[in-house]
């Protein structure tokens, strides 16, 4: 395409004007001024400020942004056309779609072909981005974020904090339903302009499609560039090809989600028991429950948890229902009428997190699934805990953490200190000065019960050794071992030490 041909086309109702035009070279491919050229090739359209070109040389075509010194350039061989700053982006875009479509491109094929290279989404929503002069952000049809682009830093704090999250909160997903423009869109791929009270954006949206079947959306922020006809045109085709880079390179990311799935999900982001109570009541639930955080320990992608891990996860734990939510798994495990997991399920799930490289966090039992996402809260601090307490540990259960979750609730941290039995002070303080071991023999004791049998095969010594030891505790500390209470102080103390790290 001729430099002549191709201003006539992207120029009109902008500020480009040609200077002069000889038309000796066939247009087929656009660049950016960037300031390191040194050489331009004669079938490149450049587009830049003349103070980037190297020595002030011009390019052999080049639209340049106007200034008094552009437009003070005296004959040129050049073909040279001027248009203010705020035109040329679209400028470029427009000869970028005329010059593809040209050669039977277009940026359908360009985005393919990106798709195809890198196999990578993110990779799509950048070069769309890039084309589009605004941040994209890509979701599914529940609003779970499946990429963003990282071309233009994304400032809005809503979509900051979505992108953050990996979702859009219940209320947030309503809100948006609420719309007028949403309400009323057409069931097509045409862009709607959205505009809402919580962001100081507007958001330019298209639907994405696989099959005829709606999949996600395409979400432009209007932030570096306003809202364009360039953009109304160029966002059908961008939605086109991520529902293709999806269905080719990522099908996993296709929401196939059953009922059971979409009401956990739901109350996960936050919707209330009364919402979703005429939904779970035409469901079937186990009479008792726990929920599971399942988080990888070796980064194997999305691909493997969703097709593989949640997969493996049914198959070991028969019933389970599950939903993709932070990254991992969260799962309603049934227990039957059994008050917890019983030994063939732990030992299932000890096995499916070595063999899965997975941390495994579960939740206290619960009867009622509208509770799921607080009980998913155990079990997701459980992993959080015992990450801090025995990082060694691949199943952690809430109930043996849920003290010292309450302890890093009080926000007291060392002061917690004070709240020691003195005995544990005094114990730790002999035997530092005397190469003792009397603070983990009184630690042991309780945790055996206050058995000496226990005790003395768990210390690997001798009965007689240990109740010397018993009574040596209790001449530096006067404390009285057959007081519940005392016991109970006790090993409270014990706890807080070691959450506080001055386990000796």
């Amino acid at each position: 395409m001729l430099f002549t041909t191709l201003l006539n086309r992207i120029s009109s109702g902008n500020s480009a004007k040609i200077v002069h035009a000889n038309d000796f070279f066939d247009i087929n491919d656009v660049a950016l001024i960037d300031g390191t050229q040194t050489e331009y090739t004669n079938e490149t359209l450049y587009f830049g400020d003349f103070a980037q070109l190297t020595g002030g040389r011009l390019p052999p075509q080049c639209i340049l942004i106007r200034t008094p010194e552009t437009q003070a350039l005296g004959a040129v061989s050049s073909s040279l056309a001027l248009a203010d700053s705020g035109d040329l982006f679209l400028l470029f875009n427009a000869a970028k779609t005329a010059v593809d479509s040209s050669q039977g491109q277009g940026l359908y094929g360009e985005l393919m072909d990106c798709a195809a290279r890198s196999r990578s989404l993110e990779q799509v929503a950048n070069l769309a981005a890039a084309r589009l002069g605004n941040s994209v952000v890509l979701l599914d049809t529940d609003f779970k974020v499946l990429t963003h682009s990282t071309v233009y830093p994304i400032e809005d704090p809503l979509w900051a904090e979505n992108i953050r999250l990996g979702y859009c909160t219940y209320e947030f997903v309503n809100a948006v339903r609420q719309l007028d423009e949403v309400k009323n869109a057409a069931m097509t791929s045409d862009p709607v302009v959205v505009t809402c009270y919580a962001s100081p954006l507007r958001k330019l949206s298209s639907k994405i499609f696989i099959n005829g079947k709606l999949t996600g959306i395409v979400l432009m922020l209007e932030k570096e560039t306003p809202i364009s006809s360039a953009h109304m045109q160029l966002l059908p085709v961008i939605s086109a090809a991520a529902g293709d880079s999806i269905a080719r390179y990522a099908p996993y990311l296709i929401p196939g989600n059953t009922a059971y799935d979409k009401l956990l999900y739901d109350l996960l982001i936050g919707a209330s028991p009364e919402e979703i109570a005429p939904r779970i009541a035409t469901l079937k639930f186990s009479p008792h429950l726990c929920a599971l955080c399942i988080r990888q320990t070796r980064y194997l992608g999305q691909r493997h948890l969703k097709e593989d891990t949640a997969t493996e996860l049914v198959r070991r734990l028969p019933q389970t229902r599950f939903t993709f939510h932070e990254g991992g798994i969260a799962a309603l495990v049934p227990l039957g009428d059994a008050p917890d997991l019983q030994d063939e399920q732990r030992a299932a799930l000890e096995a499916f997190a070595q063999d899965e490289h997975l941390r495994i966090g579960v939740s206290n039992v619960f009867f009622r699934p509208e509770n799921f996402a607080k009980r998913y809260a155990q079990a997701r601090r459980a992993l959080e805990l015992s990450a801090r307490l025995n990082p060694g540990e691949s199943v952690c259960r809430y109930a043996d953490c849920l003290f010292y979750d309450l302890l890093d609730k009080t926000g007291e941290g060392e002061s917690l200190g004070l709240y020691c039995h003195p005995a544990l002070s005094l114990l730790s303080r002999y035997d530092h000065e005397n190469g003792g071991d009397l603070y983990h023999t009184l630690e042991a004791y309780l945790e055996c019960d206050c058995s000496v049998k226990k005790t003395a095969e768990k210390l690997y010594i001798h009965r007689n050794s240990l109740n010397y030891r018993l009574e040596r505790i209790q001449e530096l500390t006067r404390i009285q071992l057959d007081s519940s209470h005392t016991r109970f102080l006790l090993s409270m103390s014990y706890m807080i030490d070691h959450f506080i790290g001055h386990d000796l």
